[in-house]
């Protein structure tokens, strides 16, 4: 931006601090870290906000929810969308004139102080070696069912090792593989809801309209009771988790401002359509308690629908889903990291970029701990393994907390400022629909912890989060960043043109 005379003149962003013009990606500051590239376009952006929120916990997932909840999965995945939109209503609205790759983290310290960034950064890093290890495997069976020659290690080895050339080339490969591989995923799903309204309403021929039978003749339609409910919510935030990628990824688009705008005035549709749609034709044309559903709720359907290829079909989706989720973990993971060491909450040699502004070390060493977990669980596979991703599962409700309480403070901020949310991206009833979405995540969470099938791991993830937190208030403590805010102390924040 240049004053009246011309010159460049300097922007101060939330934490008082000049907000300089950014060199070229890969370039270092005053010896400091080097920047990322900004090189995603606003149809990238779009795409990585529907693949962050249609991934396999809905092709295969949501069967387990429906066996827990059964027809009120309805209910489950409809509270948690109301959710989720909400939550991207925040993180939009505290994005706009901050953007940043670190995202909640960054907001997180802004609004509380060091340990508080430190605490939502690392808690958010640490699930997802994991899930790439989980989604390697997966998709390695997919492949193995195709080739039975190929072992399910190695093939998981390669998968983890495309993703991880891809990350490595660009953000802007990144970006591509990922409009494309969604792409696919966004056709499968809107012909399948197509599909199923037609059986629905009676008109596919060799198929009978159902009517409600299915909603309330097994059970009624809350046979597990309101438990079951919540406890599927807790598989549908699982499911949901990922949407938050899209505010990661505006810190390395070309007009964030642009990309967050569009990607919050679509979230709506897409949770709706997507999930609420699809497993509404899957609940009115299937008994919820039929093992097949369980075990894939969409191949079951299309089995049901009497489609040939239908098994087939959805492997090949589902292939897709998997890779484009563990493209987006891997995405979102190495520049959590990035960030982190940017804000001396990591070591620094994790803020090292290449040339084309890629956090390379940030990237390997995510690589890294996830090919352990890969050949740990592949050669001695045990059930602490699985605990421990049930319980990083369960931090997405932490993480969403934290969002809220940040978008409390920030928000409060901002209009004391006379800094108005830009248009669009505003949460509504502001601080009311806020204080309600962060109590009703507080008492879904309370809940959890008070059922005896979900009480054990999520008492252990909250103890992770605490111990995390309780070593971020340490560094903010005894190692002091010289010139660093410990909390809301802030001119005016960044602007976005």
């Amino acid at each position: 931006m240049k004053d009246e005379n011309g010159t460049v003149a300097q922007r101060t962003d939330a934490t008082g601090e000049a907000d300089r013009v950014a060199p070229p990606a890969g370039t270092a500051t005053g010896g400091g870290p080097a920047v990322l590239a900004r090189s995603l376009r606003s149809r990238h952006i779009t795409m990585i906000s529907i693949g962050g929120a249609v991934g396999a916990g809905l092709f295969v997932g949501s069967g387990v929810s429906i066996q827990q909840a059964g027809p009120g999965i309805l209910i489950a995945y409809a509270v948690t969308a109301a959710v989720v939109i909400l939550i991207m209503r925040m993180l939009a609205e505290m994005s706009m004139p901050r953007p940043d790759t670190g995202a909640f983290a960054v907001y997180g310290r802004l609004a509380f102080g060091r340990w508080a960034g430190f605490a939502s950064g690392w808690l958010y890093w640490v699930g997802w070696p994991l899930g790439l290890c989980v989604e390697s495997i997966a998709l390695a069976q997919i492949v193995h069912g195709w080739l039975p020659a190929l072992p399910v290690w190695l093939t998981a080895l390669a998968m983890v090792a495309v993703v991880s050339a891809v990350n490595l080339t660009s953000v802007r490969a990144y970006g591509e593989m990922e409009f494309w591989v969604v792409w696919i995923k966004v056709a499968v799903i809107a012909l399948f809801i197509a599909v199923g309204i037609v059986a629905v309403a009676g008109l596919l021929p060799g198929t009978p309209a159902p009517g409600a039978g299915n909603l309330v003749d097994h059970g009624g339609f809350l046979p597990m009771g309101l438990s079951g409910v919540v406890i599927a919510t807790s598989g549908a935030m699982f499911s949901f988790s990922g949407t938050e990628i899209v505010t990661i990824a505006a810190g390395e688009a070309q007009d964030a401002a642009d990309a967050i705008r569009k990607s919050t005035r679509t979230i709506l549709v897409r949770v709706t359509v997507f999930y609420l749609g699809s497993l509404s034709v899957v609940v009115l044309l299937l008994p919820w308690n039929s093992a097949a559903v369980g075990e894939s709720p969409f191949a079951a359907t299309l089995s049901h629908l009497g489609l040939d290829g239908a098994s087939t079909l959805l492997n090949i989706v589902l292939f897709a889903a998997l890779l484009s989720t563990m493209n987006s973990q891997l995405y979102a993971s190495s520049r959590m990291l990035f960030a982190l060491a940017r804000d001396h909450d990591a070591p620094a040699c994790l803020a090292r970029v290449s040339r084309r502004g890629v956090p390379y070390t940030a990237i390997l060493l995510t690589v890294a701990v996830a090919v352990l977990c890969l050949l740990l669980q592949v050669f001695h596979p045990t059930t602490a393994f699985t605990r421990l991703v049930n319980i990083t599962g369960d931090t997405v409700y932490i993480t969403w907390i934290g969002i809220a309480a940040s978008h409390l403070v920030l928000g409060r901020h901002d209009r004391t400022g006379g800094r108005r949310p830009a248009a669009g991206t505003g949460v509504w009833l502001f601080p009311w629909l806020t204080w309600a979405t962060l109590l009703a995540l507080v008492a879904l969470y309370a809940v959890m912890i008070s059922l005896p099938e979900a009480r054990e791991d999520a008492v252990l993830a909250l103890g992770f989060t605490v111990a995390i937190a309780l070593a971020g208030l340490w560094l903010q403590r005894r190692r002091p960043v010289p010139g660093q805010p410990s909390g809301l102390q802030s001119n005016q924040p960044r602007e976005v043109s």
